[in-house]
């Protein structure tokens, strides 16, 4: 476990928890997009889920190490687990010529939207062709409404507003086969509109006194 003071207050890295500079908790995107019912595993084997969420994790670091230093990703970090995903990462590189900021990888931040507090980390902001690019990587088989959501917060995040429109936005799914999908997301207002509903309802919540960093946590 770490803590890392980043723009906005402080980061811990297990549990992934967000602090206000007074220490006051912050609800992270994903949580954010949980407590708001957006995002849903109901039914979901826990097991499974923890296996997936330790897989994204290990492609995730595997990813933001190759995006900082091209030269510094040990080939020992590419797992029989994850080298089909990473594989697939590389092959979305080489075919839209897709090139990621450095300084934005991974980034972890604090940021106001809409007038709400908000912790995130954007997997990979970059270009693509003429275009600044949001995009969020994903090793998941099925896909999920809350990506667009996802990447909209992200933007929003990235460019301190609340408003969404000026890059383009896509969810990455990577899958075990070596292969990828790029979902793009093109219902800026929606997503925007959610986006902000989601994390006024949140903070709302707790305004009204409920401890959510107990559940997230549970």
């Amino acid at each position: 476990m770490s803590t890392t003071i980043i723009h906005g207050g402080t980061f811990r890295t297990e549990p992934h928890e967000y602090r206000s500079d007074v220490g006051g908790w912050v609800p992270s995107l994903t949580q954010t997009l949980h407590l708001a019912g957006l995002s849903n595993f109901d039914g979901a084997d826990p097991d499974d889920l923890a296996n997936a969420a330790r897989r994204g994790d290990l492609l995730h670091g595997a990813v933001e190490v190759y995006n900082k230093d091209r030269e510094g990703l040990d080939p020992c970090w590419i797992t029989e687990e994850i080298q089909g995903y990473f594989e697939g990462y590389l092959k979305f590189e080489r075919d839209t010529g897709f090139r990621p900021d450095p300084a934005w990888t991974e980034l972890p931040m604090i940021v106001t939207v809409a007038g709400f507090p908000i912790g995130m980390k954007p997997d990979c902001f970059g270009r693509l062709g003429k275009w600044d690019a949001v995009v969020e990587l994903k090793a998941a088989s099925c896909v999920q409404p809350s990506w667009s959501v996802q990447t909209a917060m992200q933007e929003m995040g990235i460019f301190r507003s609340s408003h969404v429109g000026r890059v383009q936005r896509f969810a990455l799914q990577l899958f075990r086969e070596g292969r990828y999908k790029l979902h793009p997301h093109l219902n800026h207002q929606e997503d925007e509109a959610i986006g902000i509903a989601a994390l006024r309802t949140v903070h709302y919540r707790l305004n009204k006194g409920q401890r959510l960093w107990e559940k997230v946590n549970a």
